[in-house]
């Protein structure tokens, strides 16, 4: 309760023969509140976008639905808007819906091993995106921690055909990534 963090990524697809640096980078920063023990508020802005002249920002909660108990994970289930709009266009914003689940457990003072998955729709054509993920967050000092993830980005999609053709897919579906972050206790 009360306390907030502010934090920045970077990560992106893992995409070794289109990237010289290995990974399509997506770079996002921004803030979380505790409301109470159990809800949390959350934005970023997606900063990579705003080269290519459009803004992004996801805001959201989320809401711990029960504590670890031993091997029993604490879940948290969370719930966000995306909203991207290209600058300069007449007002069109694209707006997608996202709820994730997630399971954590704390394996030493601040460590947290976590897994789950996120779902995201798109209005158009009526698309369904589930992204499964696993990660770890470590204290490296008392204010900073640094988390890693891993996410199997839009799963349950044929992404052999288009800009990357599956180049880092899973059996032909989705695009696997790889994220770290860091996050500072304010």
């Amino acid at each position: 309760e009360g306390e907030t963090t502010i934090n920045a990524s970077l990560g992106g697809p893992i995409v070794p023969s289109s990237s010289p640096v290995g990974f399509v980078p997506y770079i996002t920063a921004g803030a979380t509140h505790g409301l109470n023990n159990d809800i949390s508020v959350h934005g970023n802005l997606h900063l990579l976008m705003s080269a290519f002249a459009v803004g992004g920002l996801d805001l959201g909660a989320s809401a711990r639905l029960i504590r670890q108990d031993n091997v029993i994970p604490e879940l948290t289930l969370g719930a966000r808007l995306i909203g991207f709009m290209k600058f300069g266009d007449p007002v069109a914003p694209r707006l997608y819906p996202d709820v994730s689940l997630n399971g954590s457990w704390e394996i030493a003072d601040r460590t947290l091993v976590y897994a789950g998955a996120h779902g995201t729709f798109q209005w158009k054509p009526g698309a369904f995106y589930l992204s499964p993920f696993v990660g770890l967050q470590f204290p490296l000092s008392t204010s900073f921690s640094l988390q890693t993830e891993l996410i199997w980005q839009a799963s349950n999609h044929d992404t052999r055909v288009g800009i990357f053709e599956g180049e880092s897919s899973i059996g032909g579906m989705g695009s696997f990534g790889a994220f770290v972050a860091g996050v500072i206790t304010l």
